[in-house]
């Protein structure tokens, strides 16, 4: 069964407005195509957007 991207919550457009808005114990992650960026905590990342492909492009604490 595919990840159901939905649950990741709202998507940004921007890398910088992403990397801003979230917190230090979160991190934002991405798909292949870079389009949309989505702020998330280590464990939703390991549940299901890591094994679909999506990146990490922020890390926690940065």
């Amino acid at each position: 069964m595919a990840f159901d991207v939905s649950l990741l919550g709202m998507g940004y457009f921007s890398l910088d407005a992403a990397a801003v808005d979230k917190s230090p114990s979160e991190m934002v992650i991405t798909d292949e195509k870079e389009e949309t960026f989505y702020i998330v905590s280590r464990e939703v990342y390991e549940d299901g957007p890591k094994q679909e492909g999506y990146k990490i492009v922020v890390n926690e604490g940065e």
